[in-house]
């Protein structure tokens, strides 16, 4: 999903730059695919029996060098060509808000306060959009803040649909439901999450071919 945020803000610009877009693109893919989920590890463990401290530590390491490079690469770049400090600088600031957001979300940093459904929708969804539309506009307009936001409300279906389905897995099998009236119905975990599942599965294809369909479009196809 944060792939194709970044794909939407980009198509969103009545400019588009394709070797922005893919820079930006896999800075994103280094920084959620590799870095995001080995810190996350590192202070959660849910697969240290397969990976150890040092391998998660350099999952993280590497590829979060790795974009920050693509980042100062695209500063320079927006230099160059604006012949502008401003350009750089607001990068700048996109680029630190986003590894403030990478860390302190997946070390629970400030007791967690961090940990929390706005910071998700806001780093991995808004700011990714922001960030891509920004690359190749160079400016931020209402329409992209108000892209940004809806692409937030996405983010937002999915980590409360993935929270609330995680929670009840993790809990002692279910058995039955019970109602106010006093009657009940005999339901398993598996059932009752099934719904949720299928519409958090819905709203990841939702965003990808919104995408895709964007990119078509600026094709002229």
């Amino acid at each position: 999903m944060v792939l194709s945020y970044v794909v939407i803000g980009a198509m969103l610009s009545q400019s588009i730059y394709f070797d922005r877009v893919i820079l930006t693109v896999v800075a994103y893919f280094l920084g959620l695919g590799f870095c995001a989920h080995a810190l996350n590890e590192l202070h959660a463990a849910h697969w240290t029996e397969a990976l150890g401290k040092n391998e998660l530590t350099a999952l993280f390491a590497v590829p979060f060098v790795g974009a920050l490079i693509i980042g100062a690469y695209g500063m320079l770049k927006l230099f160059t060509l604006s012949r502008s400090i401003l350009p750089p600088l607001v990068l700048l600031i996109m680029i630190l808000l986003e590894s403030f957001f990478l860390i302190a979300y997946n070390t629970d940093a400030l007791s967690g306060r961090l940990h929390s459904d706005i910071s998700f929708a806001f780093s991995w969804a808004a700011l990714p959009t922001l960030v891509s539309y920004y690359v190749n506009a160079l400016t931020i307009t209402p329409a992209a803040l108000l892209a940004a936001l809806a692409m937030a409300g996405t983010a937002g279906i999915e980590i409360n649909l993935s929270r609330w389905c995680k929670e009840l897995r993790r809990r002692s099998p279910l058995n039955e439901l019970k109602f106010g009236d006093g009657t009940s119905q005999r339901m398993s975990t598996r059932e009752l999450v099934a719904r949720p599942e299928k519409a958090l599965k819905l709203i990841v294809i939702v965003v990808d071919v919104i995408a895709i369909s964007l990119i078509a479009y600026r094709l002229g196809f």
